[in-house]
């Protein structure tokens, strides 16, 4: 197969919502991976929203810009070209941000490089699922698509429904900051990070049923039939009407509250799946964090200590070797990490306290023997857990490095 460059018209539409993304935007978007790529490259494949047609836009000093992140699958011919790509994408990685934003995208852009075993052995999970239906194949020849495994909602198991609610509550904590920013497009950005999640728990709960709607608005009425704790129901008309164009900031107050709706839903159906393990025990009803310290334990021991020895983030900057083996019967670097995101959520849920983190906590102080702090410190992630926001930031800092290969870092050091 002979990869070629698309004309800007042969490129799918980014999206068809309140601002038209030209097919040269995008284009420009696709340069960059392009870049990565390299002369090993078969095929690119757009997947996610902007293959879907349902992409967030807004718009920045009168130019349209995407709001949502642009998800791509690029093919290599042999490992040896997919190592080069990463190293070239771990390269292009400083400054990026402005780059993106320069070009009109306010998301991220992520690429997933593969070869063509890789491309055929995808697992079962939402992302390939959604690929495996939406996918458009921007460079090269179309019968690619055809390689990827055709899982069925039910194939998705318990791990990756929880994998994907963690990846959430990251987008969650990064999102609380930028709620009561000055800049429009920082909170923007922060609620779409919160309303995107709101959505993701309705195809968790979908998920759960052995479903996967092809319509959000489908999604979303599975999830509101699941019987949710009083008060914990998610914002999903603020979600639907986000996806369908109306996308305005609120002010810090609402903002807040609209997060900490969602912060608690997320809480409960993290709850339920972390209950559904195998060998999973009620928690003690005077400790909340109990579920956090079971997620991280969720694998086998055997895979825990394979773990410490081989753990490998693609970024190069995974926890160090003394960290995993000190903490390798607690969990794997990947779960010990979900769990302190999770450790995060259940405060902010148990607290309360819709004001940013940033501000003195009115809740438990600065007392080291908080329950949250404890809890950090047994999954050795942060073992000296300081002020509550800046643990937030360093979490989402490391989810960055140690699970997306530093692909949602501004810089790549």
């Amino acid at each position: 197969m002979t990869p070629r460059r698309p004309a800007p018209a042969d490129l799918p539409p980014a999206s068809q919502g309140p601002l038209l993304a030209t097919s040269s935007l995008l284009d420009a978007w696709l340069d960059l991976a392009r870049e990565w790529a390299g002369p090993g490259s078969l095929a690119l494949i757009v997947s996610g929203s902007h293959a879907r047609g349902d992409a967030v836009w807004t718009e920045v000093a009168g130019r349209p810009a995407s709001l949502s992140d642009l998800d791509l699958y690029a093919v290599l011919r042999d490992r040896v070209a997919r190592r080069d790509a990463e190293r070239r994408a771990a390269a292009g990685r400083p400054g990026l941000v402005a780059r993106l934003a320069d070009l009109g995208l306010a998301g991220s852009l992520e690429v997933a490089f593969l070869t063509p075993a890789d491309l055929a052995a995808l697992p079962a999970r939402p992302g390939t699922l959604d690929l495996r239906r939406h996918g458009r194949v921007v460079e090269g020849d179309p019968a690619w698509l055809e390689r990827v495994p055709d899982w069925t909602p039910r194939d998705i198991g318990a791990e990756e429904m929880l994998l994907l609610l963690e990846n959430r509550a990251f987008e969650l904590l990064d999102a609380r900051e930028g709620l009561t920013r000055r800049e429009n497009l920082a909170r923007l950005k922060a609620r779409h990070a919160t309303l995107k999640t709101v959505l993701d728990l309705a195809g968790v709960v979908c998920l759960e049923a052995g479903e996967y709607p092809d319509q959000t608005r489908a999604r979303v009425a599975r999830g509101r039939a699941r019987a949710w704790p009083a008060g914990a129901e998610p914002p999903w008309d603020a979600a639907l009407a986000w996806r369908a164009g109306q996308v305005v900031p609120l002010e810090p107050a609402e903002a807040q509250r609209e997060w900490l709706t969602t912060a608690r839903a997320w809480v409960a159906l993290w709850r339920d799946r972390v209950a559904a393990l195998p060998g999973a025990s009620p928690a003690p009803g005077d400790d909340p964090f109990a579920a956090a310290r079971r997620a991280a334990r969720r694998a086998s021991l055997r895979r825990r200590a394979r773990q410490a020895v081989h753990f490998r983030a693609r970024s190069g900057a995974g926890p160090a070797l003394v960290e995993r083996l000190r903490y390798w019967a607690r969990g794997t670097p990947q779960h010990r990490l979900g769990a302190s995101a999770a450790v995060m959520l259940l405060h902010a849920a148990k607290a309360g306290a819709a004001a940013p983190l940033a501000k003195p906590e009115a809740a438990e102080g600065r007392a080291p023997e908080a329950p949250w702090r404890t809890s950090l410190a047994w999954l050795g992630v942060l073992p000296h857990p300081g002020e509550a926001a800046a643990v937030e930031r360093e979490l989402v800092r490391r989810w960055g490095r140690w699970v997306l290969d530093g692909q949602r870092a501004e810089e790549a050091s």
